[in-house]
């Protein structure tokens, strides 16, 4: 197996074995003095979470594992968008470089799944309008952001198709407070970056209302010094959104959410042409996101509920090559959209808890292409339909019971029947189990099949990239993807908050579809793919996170990830999954109101292909602050200290594009004070 050269010598060390070994030791080291340490008072308040199980449980003592980013700990990492919060979060890799043939979209991976393999909810409701199967979490703002919800493993019972590699639910909240209330966040950073964030809400005794805004630019990155080619387009994100609730009766609660999303990015490429000198390529590519939801909540009493949603989403996408002082451009359209309805009644029955629920979704996609050529005869303008329109349909009905054996055991078990317009059915099962032995220890385990039919995109997807010499092409004759997947982790519980997580799963997937790059077709000096079945994979791994209190007013978080692949049909790995990951940090609460956090990530090398290993990399963010008045704050940070970034034009680099982010901003909230 062939290895690229590696970038500098700091790469040559970090995939060197006793890196390696010291990796390991270190949160291995971590995780001893948490379990010595004697904290004064709990790190962070317990949360509640829903995703798992879609019923409410504490974190801690839920029967599903599910990790919590709340809002205040995105703030922390210097957070503008989900991306971004979830870029250190221990057992997940989010690396903006990961995806290059896709254009630097920040996509999540889990145990080893990525792109449409990982299921993106906003408030339970699965999201649409990505990037060839890639959910861009970088053009969702934490403008409106309550927390992240991420639940790791199989969960295709609950979600179906999509839910094989984990589930990342982004929930909003109501206002907090009776009466007006407000917040903002205005920030400036490195590339002439500007955010503003906020919101104004009103709160009465029946009804609320919040109008939340968004607003983010940032210039462009040069590919090389003598040429004006961009490697990372200047961007441009704003977003306008309403929510809304009310109560229709004392058990029925009505909330809606209306929102718009604009992305506009600029890019530049040139194109020398024999006799004609060198082309000036402008590339802007504008995309427009529009959400609807209407949430209807019935309140039976002891925790029994009927949830009734309907939803619609649509993108209108538009790409351009727009070649200076000439007529000859191309202009791609492309619309995507879905249409969904769904009932999920939760009974409470003592010990027993039954959610019952059906769901039906209306995907659409399609694509057009105009083009303006210079023929013989003089121009020429066709436009033509690069994508037939594609209508998929699925409707499902799922159950599931969760039974409590006491304060220390409960069984979870559910189902889900799928049946899709293209595909036939699919049976989703699940199992879990969770016990709390004693007051310190924490047991799970789960078993689970996952299902993914395959996307619209991927069925009849054209994403060109010419420019960079291939395009990629859908594929019609898809079949759907299929897993199972083991789940178990213990937890050991410390004093106020202390807490020590040890986890493994393994996965096997067949019928994997990934873009084949083995078989190209090449037109010219164009390569063309397209997306094919696999025959079996397999993933598993195992993590190791500890928090604690390292002394008065200082906490401390530290997690050890590996992560094992195996491509069966070709006896190698699956390519771009790091299998070793460390994630660090370190929280300060010192006098006078200031705070400093400290965050440092380091990502193994990786496997891409028999010639290419993706380079090993460490990020390191600080951000401090200082309280101006109880509920404001001033704060300058910097995001990945040591400036690594990637090397243009090297094969599966994922490291950030841009490298070093300096940033100062302000955000305020009110009332100043609690009421």
């Amino acid at each position: 197996m062939g290895r690229a050269p590696a970038s500098s010598g700091y790469d040559a060390y970090l995939v060197s074995p006793r890196l390696r070994f010291f990796l390991f030791v270190t949160a291995v080291a971590t995780v001893a003095h948490a379990q010595d340490a004697k904290p004064d008072k709990a790190v962070e308040p317990e949360q509640i979470v829903v995703t798992g199980t879609r019923t409410p449980e504490r974190a801690q003592k839920s029967t599903v594992k599910t990790d919590v980013v709340t809002r205040d700990e995105a703030e922390r990492r210097g957070a503008t968008n989900v991306a971004e919060a979830l870029q250190s979060q221990p057992g997940v890799q989010v690396n903006p470089g990961a995806y290059g043939y896709l254009g630097g979209v920040s996509a999540i991976q889990i145990q080893g799944f990525d792109r449409d393999r990982v299921l993106v909810l906003e408030d339970g409701e699965r999201i649409v309008g990505d990037i060839g199967g890639a959910i861009d979490l970088s053009s969702i703002s934490t403008a409106d952001l309550s927390r992240i919800e991420i639940v790791t493993g199989p969960t295709s019972s609950l979600y179906g198709t999509s839910a094989i590699g984990g589930v990342v639910n982004i929930l909003t909240a109501p206002p907090a407070y009776m009466g007006p209330s407000g917040r903002f966040r205005g920030e400036y950073r490195s590339y002439n970056g500007v955010v503003a964030q906020g919101n104004g809400a009103y709160r009465g005794k029946q009804a609320w209302v919040t109008l939340d805004g968004n607003f983010t630019r940032q210039d462009g990155l040069a590919r090389k010094p003598d040429l004006p080619d961009l490697t990372v387009p200047e961007q441009m994100r704003s977003l306008v959104g309403l929510r809304a609730g009310t109560k229709l009766g004392k058990k029925i609660d009505l909330r809606i959410r209306a929102r718009w999303i604009r992305d506009r990015a600029d890019g530049l490429e040139t194109q020398p042409v024999p006799g004609l000198g060198r082309f000036l390529i402008d590339l802007p590519e504008e995309t427009n996101r529009f959400t609807l939801h209407a949430i209807e909540t019935v309140d039976f009493g002891k925790g029994s509920q009927l949830r009734l949603t309907l939803g619609r989403q649509w993108t209108e996408n538009e790409t351009r090559k727009d070649r200076r002082d000439s007529p000859v451009d191309e202009i791609r359209n492309r619309h995507h959209g879905m249409q969904s309805g769904e009932g999920a009644l939760t009974l409470a029955d003592g010990a027993r808890t039954w959610v019952i629920g059906t769901r039906f979704e209306v995907e659409h996609f399609s694509q057009e292409l105009s083009k303006t050529e210079s023929l013989a005869e003089g121009l020429r303008t066709s436009t033509v339909t690069e994508v037939a329109p594609q209508v998929l349909g699925t409707g499902a009905g799922y159950g599931q019971l969760s039974w409590k054996f006491g304060e220390r055991l409960t069984i979870l078990a559910g189902v889900r029947a799928e049946g899709h317009s293209r595909y036939g059915g699919a049976l989703t099962p699940r199992f879990a189990v969770a016990s709390r032995p004693w007051s310190w220890l924490g047991l799970r385990a789960s078993a689970g099949r996952g299902y993914r039919a395959p996307s619209a995109k991927e069925l009849g997807f054209v994403f060109d990239h010419s420019f960079y010499g291939y395009r990629i092409v859908g594929n019609p004759a898809l079949a759907p993807e299929q897993s199972w997947g083991l789940n178990a982790d213990a937890t050991l519980f410390g004093e106020s908050g202390t807490s020590v997580r040890v986890g493994g799963f393994f996965n096997w997937v067949s019928d994997l579809i990934d873009v084949d790059t083995a078989a190209g077709n090449t037109v010219g000096s164009v390569a063309e793919y397209t997306y094919k079945n696999y025959g079996k994979a397999r993933t598993a791994g195992f993590t190791v996170d500890a928090t604690t209190q390292v002394a008065k007013r200082f906490y401390a978080d530290a997690g050890y990830a590996y992560l094992f692949t195996r491509d069966d049909d070709n006896e190698r790995p699956l390519g771009g999954r790091p299998p070793h990951t460390v994630t660090t940090s370190l929280r300060g609460e010192l006098p006078h109101g200031f705070e400093v956090y400290f965050r440092y990530r380091v990502v193994s090398d990786a496997f891409v292909d028999e010639t290419h290993r993706a380079p090993g990399f460490m990020t390191a963010d600080v951000r401090a602050s200082k309280a101006l008045w109880p509920r404001a704050q001033a704060y300058v940070g910097v995001q990945n200290i040591f400036d690594i970034k990637q090397e243009p034009g090297r094969v599966g680099d994922f490291r950030s594009p841009l490298g070093r982010i300096v940033y100062i901003g302000l955000r305020a909230e009110l009332p100043s004070e609690d009421p």
